[in-house]
């Protein structure tokens, strides 16, 4: 099921939207996404959609509001994880108030993120609430997990802080980020096709 994650960023500097444009576009262009790639509205926009749709956020919402986009996901929590993660550090960066909103986000059933400076109000990292449940992935019928840094797949094995975990196949792995994981599943997922597994 589709869903819409709404996102916006508060009181970014003019001087920096345009590179923050550029990272949006970098971000949909790192992989494959099931619904729509992510976008963004700042007042650089050109198209009349984006400059209307800007213009009734900042009405609706304030003036503070720097840029504003959707993601029309295609249900993939994969790609809402994504978002959520370039968000995140996006107001890490740049020292803002990032705001995703969403009546049915499927990330543990979040229906409001505030970033600011990269961590929730609480002052918590996200990964430590993500920590409670891997995210799915399913490739034409298979289930690849992916799971964040602070998550233990087995209470056993030492921890590794700075690495995504992913399973497919009754294979388990790590990767630095959440992209290069997706990555190397979906090659492992591959050859195993390949193989008729």
């Amino acid at each position: 099921m589709a869903r819409v994650i709404h996102h916006r960023l508060h009181g970014l500097a003019d001087a920096r939207v345009e590179r923050v444009e550029g990272q949006f576009e970098r971000l949909a262009a790192t992989r494959t996404w099931r619904g729509d790639e992510p976008w963004v509205a700042s007042q650089r926009s050109p198209g009349l959609f984006e400059m209307e749709y800007l213009r009734h956020v900042r009405e609706a919402e304030g003036s503070d509001v720097s840029m504003a986009g959707f993601l029309k996901t295609g249900g993939d929590e994969t790609d809402v994880l994504v978002l959520t993660l370039f968000l995140r550090d996006l107001s890490a960066e740049y020292g803002i108030r990032v705001v995703l909103r969403d009546e049915d986000n499927p990330l543990a059933k979040l229906r409001y993120l505030e970033f600011r400076h990269g961590r929730l109000p609480s002052g918590n990292a996200l990964e430590e609430m993500l920590a409670r449940r891997p995210v799915i992935k399913k490739v034409d019928g298979q289930g690849i997990m992916f799971y964040p840094p602070a998550h233990r797949l087995n209470a056993q094995a030492p921890a590794r802080p700075s690495q995504w975990g992913y399973a497919l196949c009754g294979l388990r792995a790590y990767a630095p980020t959440l992209l290069e994981a997706e990555r190397e599943a979906l090659k492992i997922l591959r050859a195993m096709r390949h193989l008729g597994r």
